[in-house]
């Protein structure tokens, strides 16, 4: 025997349509709270932090800079007069200094001789080691001195006073050499 139970329909009204609307959104509510604590759980316990941080650091270094070193060792300055119508000038170039240390680094250099407005009546002519260097503008071509290599390197300057072109009371000149170097890449 089957026995049927009639129910009662419900009853739509507009009281309880808003009770259903609200338990829906209490729902919604629920699962997004849930949602936002499950979140800042797994955050939290999960070691990932968000923050801002400053760091102050200090860095102490110590380097070594590779000692560039070019000396030029001179004679004393010639005069030249009536009498001493030539004078010779010595002049060697090292990369080494008086307590033996050897540059570090290759150097290139160059010779430049400087004089005012020279009198015609005074030639010069440099030389190293006896083969005489062409000036181009009153300079040499560039040379090279190696690094951890000992090296000097002698030059000459030859001075002549030609007595025909002018009379020696009239000059009064100053000839001077300087020599310009530069460090090369290490």
């Amino acid at each position: 025997m089957n026995l049927n139970f009639i129910r009662n329909p419900k009853r739509v009204t507009l009281k309880n349509l808003k009770k259903e609307k609200n338990k829906h959104k209490n729902k919604k509510q629920e699962l997004f709270l849930i949602g936002i604590i499950l979140i800042i759980g797994i955050t939290f316990f999960s070691g990932v932090s968000i923050g801002k941080a400053i760091y102050d650091t200090n860095i102490k270094n110590n380097t070594k800079i590779a000692k560039p070193i070019l000396e030029v060792d001179k004679d004393s300055e010639i005069i030249i007069t009536e009498d001493n119508r030539k004078g010779e000038y010595t002049f060697i170039v090292k990369n080494y200094n008086q307590i033996e240390e050897i540059s570090q680094v290759d150097l290139t250099y160059y010779i430049e001789i400087l004089e005012n407005d020279l009198d015609r009546s005074i030639q010069y002519q440099l030389y190293k080691d006896d083969e005489k260097l062409e000036l181009k503008e009153n300079r040499t071509e560039e040379m090279m001195l190696h690094r951890d290599l000992k090296e000097e390197q002698k030059y000459t300057l030859k001075v002549t006073y030609d007595e025909s072109e002018n009379t020696i009371e009239d000059i009064m000149q100053d000839i001077q050499i300087k020599v310009h170097s530069e460090q090369l890449k290490v």
